[in-house]
């Protein structure tokens, strides 16, 4: 039944893909960097990484392909087009 519902509310399918953002981050960038990650959040396809460490923002902003790749992969849905480092 609730397979039924998110198929027919493709909607509510992305936004619980967007939730998950923030659960599988500290898998994607290891425990030392998400330690740093002051908010984490996913806009109509942006998604905004605040960081509270300048080597760390350095880090992400130079992997922003690879962890835009990594996010859709791990959520199992194409919910991140661009990754903005703040």
């Amino acid at each position: 039944m609730w397979a039924e519902f998110l198929q027919q509310n493709p909607t509510t399918q992305r936004r619980l893909a967007e939730a998950r953002v923030a659960e599988v981050w500290p898998s994607l960038v290891g425990h030392a960097v998400a330690a740093h990650t002051t908010s984490i959040s996913v806009e109509k396809g942006v998604m905004y990484v605040r960081l509270s460490s300048s080597v760390a923002r350095n880090a992400i902003f130079m992997r922003r392909e690879e962890l835009k790749d990594a996010v859709n992969a791990a959520v199992g849905a194409h919910v991140v087009n661009v990754v903005i480092v703040k």
